[in-house]
């Protein structure tokens, strides 16, 4: 008959599954306060007495059931067990943060002595417990279980001044705490910072708790900092306070968010906002992919941190964001860590951005949080705290929707904003209007309503519609629109491309006629060429009929004295000039024609479509204007609209000779960089827009104008400033300037709003100067290098 023997237990096994498994004091702190939100609390105050000879304490306080001598006794004391996992903690079904029934050592880590206190509402006594962890640690040949803790109870609640708990919870006062020294501002100001991660940004009733930092010592420091922080116009960032995890409420409106859910008809629900405008909504089906994370509760934030994004998080949260962290996540409402912390890699992010640094997105441009719901059985976290989750079928499941989602998110940012070099500075969406980059976005959408296993449940269309007719995009756009109507079913879309593509067929055929007639003109001034070339020959031949020929010839010459009177002039460039002044007017005399022709037609044109009209005339008047300046003094051929050529030469060039020449009453001054910068463009609009700063500083009586050009990775910045009188006090949204109408003087408004549309066809930005000079106005314009 064999011998039953038995384990025995050391004392050291205190140690075991305490401080070598709980090896950080925040993620001691996070335990305790687990633990409180297990208990139903609804306010848990967490308050450090640092002060100079007191020893150092730590008092973790909750409003929470609080514990009966029995749970005591049956749970608190019994090592490994956990009620929370044997599911006798309750009634009700629940989740909960903790589960390894560990938790209560995290206080051996903080401190050697705990004091606990606890009451339950239909106690009317308290129950204390007086434990001191080094009686655990003075021989290790010790069994664990004849080590005695002290149990007594109380009438009332022994707290110090300001602590207050009523008819139930639990107070844990751990004191002469391991490294006291540790516990100054910095420790503790990123102890707040970890607890702001540690809860749900995102709570739903039952997660929704109030937590709150007192540190006496620190008041004065809290005092000091709010006052620094409002001279800055920055946020205070102190010790004392509630815990709010509020930054991605800050920052959704000023970048592009993804979230994705899982519905209670297990689809994949996706939808993207980009600075606060929704782009579109989609889901799938997940059955088969993901059958692990049916009613598991999945919803993901993703943010994306551009240039600003990054700027508004580093005030507001007064370090860096890559030093908070990235994609965290959330398991039964707590944070399960380390995921998300900088230098963690749990998603991946890292190692597959090796692959493509330009195609996919690292843990540096994301923020963000995954939640999901569920026991051990699924979402296991590892019992040392700071390994995140074992790998379970569940785990691995959610590490692949999370990748699928960041896929998502990617087809957007890398493929659309990031193709935009001058977006990532901005925080509002303004770019993602201007025509090349919403053709990107119809694209997109586009490739998502085709695809068989994705449906569309909605998309912006104001976005996703009819571009400019003027736009490059336009044409192209028509296709990509065609299949998003047909494969959604948009008649209302539909519509709108039949009406485009007869404007087009429209458009192209306006452009034809006018090109004949431009080829027409250039026919018969060649043919006056020959004869006058003729002409020139007879008469060095015809010496008896000289009085007859020289008058002939100078008949002609005078009809041609244009052409051929200035040595300094190629008759080549002139002609093109000409050729582009012809093609304009004829566009205006055709629009013209067809409008008259029509009588009707022209009385029940609206007050908008007739003031298009004449704003479009207008334009083409002042590209004729431009067109004759460029023929006296410009030296390049024009054989077109547009022309490659380095845009920095450019501007010295129109500026010293041509805006210069007719511009007395205000000195220009070009301040232009050397360096090449090759760039496809207008000159006739260039020219225009110039000249509209110029003439704008005129009228603002200014002595001055200077215009000064930078090159930086591969972005031109041109600022033009002027001393004149500065923009109208008046205007209290001083970005209003650039719409169409908007003006404070006898002009049209149209100047501006024509100069931003021109340097936005380049794929370049306009704006007021962040910086404005004591007189005058500065303007900043910036084009990529194409």
């Amino acid at each position: 008959m064999p011998e039953k023997l038995q384990f025995r237990i050391s004392s050291a096994i205190k140690d075991v599954i305490g401080r070598d498994l709980i090896t950080d004091d925040f993620v001691a702190i996070f335990e305790l306060v687990k633990n409180s939100f297990d208990a139903f609390s609804e306010n848990i105050i967490i308050r450090l007495d640092l002060e100079k000879g007191s020893g150092g304490k730590i008092y973790v306080v909750d409003d929470g059931k609080g514990m009966s001598r029995n749970d005591i006794l049956g749970k608190w004391l019994f090592l490994g067990f956990s009620a929370k996992k044997d599911g006798t903690e309750d009634e009700t079904k629940r989740t909960y943060a903790g589960y390894k029934g560990v938790g209560r050592f995290s206080c051996d880590r903080l401190g050697k002595t705990l004091k606990m206190q606890s009451k339950t509402k239909s106690d009317s006594i308290i129950h204390c417990l007086d434990i001191n962890w080094e009686d655990f640690e003075e021989n290790s040949k010790d069994e664990f279980i004849e080590i005695d803790v002290n149990y007594s109870e109380s009438k009332s609640f022994s707290l110090p001044l300001g602590l207050l708990v009523n008819n139930s919870g639990v107070v844990l006062e751990i004191s002469n705490l391991r490294d006291e020294l540790s516990w100054n501002r910095d420790k503790l100001l990123r102890l707040k910072r970890s607890l702001e991660k540690l809860i749900d940004p995102v709570p739903d009733v039952e997660t929704s708790k109030k937590i709150q930092i007192e540190c006496k010592r620190e008041k004065d420091n809290d005092m000091a900092a709010v006052t620094k922080a409002q001279e800055k116009e920055n946020e205070a960032i102190t010790v004392n306070g509630f815990i709010e995890n509020t930054i991605f409420q800050v920052l959704e409106n000023k970048t592009t968010v993804l979230r994705a859910k899982i519905t209670r008809k297990n689809k994949l629900q996706v939808e993207l906002i980009d600075r606060g405008v929704f782009i579109y909504k989609t889901e799938e089906d997940i059955n088969d992919s993901y059958p692990q994370l049916i009613n598991s509760g999945f919803y993901a934030e993703l943010l994306f941190l551009n240039a600003s994004a990054k700027v508004t998080f580093a005030r507001r949260m007064g370090l860096p964001s890559v030093r908070y962290g990235s994609l965290f996540l959330i398991r039964n409402g707590f944070r399960v860590f380390p995921i998300g912390e900088e230098g963690n890699d749990y998603w991946g992010f890292d190692r597959r951005k090796q692959q493509g640094y330009a195609r996919y997105l690292g843990s540096r441009d994301l923020l963000g949080f995954v939640k999901v719901q569920g026991g051990e059985d699924k979402f296991r976290e590892a019992s040392s705290r700071n390994q995140g989750l074992i790998r379970t079928q569940a785990a691995i499941e959610l590490s692949d929707c999370v990748k699928r989602c960041i896929i998502k998110f990617e087809a957007y940012v890398t493929d659309i904003t990031w193709k935009d070099k001058l977006d990532k500075d901005n925080s509002v969406f303004e770019r993602m209007g201007l025509d090349s980059n919403r053709l990107r976005i119809i694209q997109l959408i586009e490739k998502l309503s085709k695809s068989k296993n994705i449906k569309v449940l909605d998309f912006n269309h104001d976005l996703v519609s009819i571009l400019s007719e003027k736009a490059k995009e336009f044409e192209p756009s028509l296709k990509n629109l065609k299949n998003i109507a047909s494969s959604i079913n948009d008649k209302k879309l539909i519509k709108q491309i039949v009406l485009a593509e007869k404007a087009l067929l429209k458009a192209k055929q306006a452009e034809y006629e006018a090109q004949k007639a431009a080829d027409q003109e250039k026919k018969a001034r060649k043919k006056a060429e020959d004869i006058a070339k003729t002409a020139a020959a007879k008469a060095k031949k015809a010496v008896k009929e000289k009085n007859k020929i020289e008058d002939a010839y100078k008949e002609e010459k005078k009809r041609n004295l244009f052409l051929t009177g200035s040595n300094s002039r190629d008759k080549d460039l002139l002609e093109g000039f000409m050729h582009q002044i012809v093609l304009y007017a004829s566009h205006s005399k055709l629009s013209l024609q067809n409008i008259l022709k029509s009588p009707p037609r022209f009385e029940k044109m609206t007050g908008e479509n007739l003031r298009k009209l004449l704003e479009e005339l207008l334009e083409t008047t002042e590209k004729i204007v431009s067109t004759s300046r460029f023929a006296i003094s410009a030296n390049f051929r024009l054989d077109s609209s547009m022309i490659t050529e380095d845009f920095n030469s450019f501007l010295y060039e129109y500026l010293k000779k041509i805006a210069v020449g007719r511009n007395s009453r205000i000195d220009i001054n070009p301040k232009i960089e050397e360096k090449k910068f090759e760039l496809r463009f207008n000159p006739i609009e260039m020219g225009m827009v110039l000249e509209n700063f110029i003439s704008n500083a005129i009228k603002a009586r200014a002595s001055n104008i200077t215009f000064t050009s930078t090159l930086k990775s591969k972005i031109l910045k041109l600022v033009i400033e002027d001393d004149g009188k500065g923009l109208d006090n008046g205007i209290t949204e001083k970005e209003r300037i650039f719409e169409k109408g908007f003006t404070r003087t006898s002009g049209s408004g149209l100047g501006l709003y024509f100069c931003k549309k021109r340097v936005e066809n380049l794929g370049g930005e306009l704006k007021l100067s962040e910086l404005q000079p004591k007189r005058g106005t500065s303007f900043t314009m910036r084009v990529v290098k194409q």
